[in-house]
């Protein structure tokens, strides 16, 4: 199966077009999370933090 795969995409021209612009998204996906981490207030990082130990949303779920 692979041998196939590869010996397809050999034969195809502008392959590493694909393999680089993965590699560009993929980069750039991770830029902007991280700068939007950079600039995030910190009163909403230790407010996101503590949501998995909050009971709160809990208790207003479990209300009928």
């Amino acid at each position: 199966m692979l041998r196939f795969i590869k010996h397809h995409l050999a034969s195809e021209s502008g392959v590493a077009f694909y393999g680089i612009f993965s590699l560009m998204i993929f980069v750039l996906f991770f830029l902007i999370v991280f700068i939007r981490l950079w600039k995030m207030k910190k009163s909403t990082i230790e407010e996101l933090s503590a949501i998995p130990l909050s009971t709160d949303d809990i208790t207003q779920n479990e209300r009928p």
